[in-house]
């Protein structure tokens, strides 16, 4: 089970790396983030994706993640 504490540090790693970048694969998230493990990442992925603050896309074999900017989370309360 993971801690509270750790998944709010760990949602805070991912939602950095996503401000300096448009976008990232889940295994670029692993990569840049070497002192979490694999299961981490993915669970935070998990919940931040649940939760609204970010897009999991499939592209092909990989999964992309995107921060949902303002726009996209207000057409999401609308539609």
């Amino acid at each position: 089970m993971v801690h509270q504490s750790a998944l709010l540090s760990s949602e805070c790693r991912i939602l950095e790396l996503l401000r300096a970048r448009q976008s990232l694969t889940l295994e670029q998230a692993v990569t840049l983030l070497p002192e979490l493990s694999w299961n981490q990442v993915f669970k935070t992925v998990d919940e931040l994706s649940r939760g609204g603050k970010i897009i999991l896309l499939r592209r092909g074999f990989d999964y992309e993640i995107e921060r949902v900017s303002v726009r996209q989370a207000a057409l999401a309360c609308v539609g």
